[in-house]
């Protein structure tokens, strides 16, 4: 299109009476729904906003309503204002709904507002077998010569037969703190009492970089790449089909920094008390459909170059259109059904006042 254009472009000082681009077609405003929904969530988040032909607007006039398998789940009208990358606030608003959504239901989104309604459809995916991992520790040095190990993980991955499968790999950590308290001492904080006994001060997932440039199936050519520089071919997502292995398995292989796991920010410890630490690595296997993984993928050629030259790349790429689930309005929401494997690092017994705990 971009070609067509430049051609256009052209011959326009030739033909000044007609104009270059179409007036906008469509409603003038329609709701626009954006969801990521997870079956291993019971919160789930759908970003709302107003489309109109040359912006977004906050629609914070919506109820939104969660049903599945034709049951009514939730319904909500309340909603937050969504923040940009820079903190700035966008139009986009959030409404969080709770519902138990299993592989194989039917969801669907209603969104119902003083200028209309749109409807989202969509069933959720069969969740693949449960992946199988082993992990082993590797010693490596960082740049200045100290330790600084990483867990090589392999994971088995079984495809779901009879039909063809996109999937995503997400890998988490999970860390838990309990502090035991002693009777008789308490530091007049608003959930102490006199009473002693073990408490939980964290339970914290969170997602955790890998490294694939082992992978010879994720990354055939071994490219580096973080959130600071992506690059699509590196899949830093880790994002695959079947293809390549219909009905069969595939091992995966991904590494990780240990201080990855076992790192903890913000936690106040007291020289009174003791603690116990359990880590836990969880792999995600996501199960999407195939309209979803074409989508990411292709959210992800954002930031593809190919030439290293933006003026060539702009006129070697395509606009990106992508899919549109939402009747009477516009958007996308997916859901993805996940299978969860965890590798427990174990538990251990460390003592307050530490202002850096070992990593084992």
């Amino acid at each position: 299109m971009k070609k067509i254009y430049l051609i256009i472009a052209c011959f326009l000082p030739l033909s000044c009476e007609t104009a270059l681009f179409p007036d906008p077609v469509g409603p003038e405003r329609e709701i626009a729904l954006q969801a990521r929904i997870l079956t291993t969530d019971t919160l789930h988040t759908i970003h709302a906003a107003y489309s109109t032909h040359d912006a977004l607007e906050s629609a914070d006039d919506l109820t939104v309503a969660c049903y599945v398998n034709g049951k009514c789940m939730a319904v909500t009208s309340d909603s937050e204002p969504e923040t940009g990358s820079w903190g700035e606030e966008v139009a986009w608003r959030a409404y969080r709904l709770r519902a138990d959504i299993q592989p194989g239901d039917s969801v669907r989104i209603e969104a119902t507002g003083r200028e209309g309604s749109a409807i989202v459809r969509v069933k959720a995916p069969d969740a693949p077998p449960v992946p199988v991992v082993s992990v082993e520790k590797i010693p490596r040095k960082d740049g200045g010569g100290f330790d600084d190990p990483v867990y090589r993980f392999r994971i088995r991955v079984d495809d779901l037969s009879g039909q063809r499968n996109w999937y995503r790999m997400v890998t988490l950590g999970r860390q838990v703190v309990d502090e035991y308290r002693p009777e008789g001492h308490p530091l007049y904080l608003p959930d102490w009492t006199e009473e002693g006994g073990w408490f939980r001060v964290l339970d914290k997932t969170m997602d955790i970089q890998v490294d694939n440039t082992k992978d010879p199936f994720l990354n055939p050519d071994g490219r580096a790449a973080d959130s600071r520089n992506p690059d699509y071919l590196a899949n830093q997502y880790n994002m695959f089909s079947d293809e390549l292995f219909e009905d069969g398995t595939v091992n995966l292989t991904l590494e990780a920094r240990v201080r990855a796991y076992f790192k903890i920010n913000n936690l106040a410890t007291y020289s009174i008390c003791s603690y116990r630490r359990s880590i836990a690595a969880l792999f995600d296997l996501q199960s999407l459909s195939r309209e979803d993984y074409l989508n990411s993928r292709m959210l992800e050629m954002r930031y593809f170059s190919l030439t290293g030259i933006p003026y060539v790349d702009g006129l070697l790429s395509e606009d990106i259109v992508p899919p549109d689930n939402v009747e009477g309005g516009i958007g996308f929401v997916t859901v993805r059904s996940v299978s969860r494997a965890v590798c427990d690092f174990g538990a251990r017994e460390l003592e307050g006042g530490i202002f850096d705990w070992p990593l084992e």
